[in-house]
């Protein structure tokens, strides 16, 4: 391992679409993909495909974008060490933090918006989010695999509507043949917010959300039919997904022991769904209100990537439409933790309420058993994932579980 590995490793450990901080994550090799802009231009871009191992002995592949200064001059943004290309010595940068590196990356990849103003979306998520001009977003793919990357492949049959538009691709070559999406251009909603912001706001405030909460839930449902429409649907056994939720549990007891107090009660709503038929189709596999945007024409539905702690395979995998209402059921419950007193009767009451215009725009309601099945999962999903990202946070996924086990 070099110094710049060493390097790269602790930043990742800094950035929020890093999924592995904590966790012990070592980078194994880092390939090189050919640079995005021509010979000559300076700062020079290029991507890179950094392949990290954990300690339990799973791999993970991370999309870096590079950007080389030469060494002996100032660099913008964030310097990694420094390395030889082309037989002389760069400066490495993260390119995201250097303005003149995003402006050169976006001119050589995407020409047709090299005269939009570039600026990185200061949101949290798993990617990293370009904004060119007033008209469209560049989102960088952060986890990479081989094939297709499941945003894409979705936008891309969806064809815009309840979804952002695609308005450009690009792809790289894999270390091991073929190729892997590492970034999408898509229609930047005019006048949208983000739900999550927008919700979170409301509820401090104590205004009312149930008519919007009612609108998400007929859009999310429209979104499922076109799903179904593109990719099909079949039937899975409810004890195989019993058996699936079981297994997670014991592996999140493992790493959160916090969640061993409530694990029977837990887990005896997973058993809840054995002797059951669950119609499954592609699903959305990671939703909540910051995948959501509210502007005058109503609500867009984005990021179809799925949870990003699992497998581009699991999360490509049929489920129950259940899970995404389930993760929306949840981000209401996480919304109320930003209203100054996230217990009081009047926080508990605009969460329920939002929480049941939801369902009822849904509509079509679910086995009240089969939805708490997907809350339950969905929320020891999260213990770990605030564990490992945002321990302050925790507090809020546990406080579901307890409220299950009276």
């Amino acid at each position: 391992m070099t110094e710049l590995d060493r390097a790269w490793e602790r930043h990742l450990e800094t950035v929020r679409w890093f999924g592995g901080k904590g966790a012990g994550a070592r980078i194994v090799r880092r390939d090189v993909l050919p640079a995005w802009t021509p010979p000559g231009v300076e700062p020079a871009v290029r991507s890179e495909v950094a392949t990290l191992a954990y300690p339990d002995g799973h791999t993970e592949h991370y999309h870096l974008l590079v950007a080389h200064h030469p060494a002996g001059r100032e660099a913008s943004g964030t310097v990694l060490g420094t390395d030889e290309v082309d037989g002389e010595p760069m400066q490495v940068v993260d390119a995201t933090t250097d303005p003149a590196a995003l402006a050169a990356f976006v001119a050589a990849t995407q020409p047709d918006f090299a005269d939009h103003p570039v600026k990185v979306w200061s949101g949290e998520q798993s990617n990293t989010t370009l904004v060119l001009g007033d008209t469209d977003l560049y989102k960088l793919f952060r986890r990479v695999e081989p094939g297709p990357n499941l945003d894409a492949e979705v936008l891309l049959a969806l064809g815009g509507g309840t979804v952002p538009a695609v308005h450009g691709r690009l792809t790289g070559a894999w270390p091991e043949g073929g190729t892997t999406d590492l970034g999408l251009v898509i229609e930047r909603v005019v006048g949208a917010e983000d739900g999550w912001e927008l919700a979170t706001r409301t509820c401090t405030a104590g205004a009312d959300f149930v008519e919007a909460a009612g609108d998400l839930g007929v859009a999310l449902r429209a979104v499922h039919g076109r799903l179904a429409d593109a990719f099909g649907a079949h039937v899975l056994p409810g004890d195989e997904v019993a058996d699936t939720m079981g297994a997670r549990l014991d592996a999140a007891v493992t790493a959160a022991p916090e969640l061993a107090p409530h694990a029977e009660t837990v887990r005896a709503a997973f058993e809840a769904l054995r002797g059951r038929t669950l119609p499954v189709q592609r699903v959305h596999g990671d939703f909540h209100l910051g995948q959501t945007l509210h502007s005058p024409t109503g609500w867009t539905i984005i990021d179809f990537e799925g949870e990003p702690a699992k497998t581009a395979a699991e999360r490509r995998a049929f489920d129950s439409v259940w899970r995404d209402v389930a993760g929306m059921v949840r981000s209401f419950d996480y919304v109320r933790s930003a209203h100054p007193e996230p217990s009081s009767p009047e926080a508990v009451a605009w969460a329920d309420a939002c929480r049941d215009a939801f369902l009822a725009g849904y509509g079509d309601g679910a086995d009240a058993d089969v939805l708490a099945a997907y809350v339950l999962d969905k929320a020891v999903y999260e213990v770990l994932y605030e564990l490992r990202n945002r321990p302050d946070w925790v507090g809020i996924p546990l406080r579901a579980i307890q409220e299950s086990n009276p």
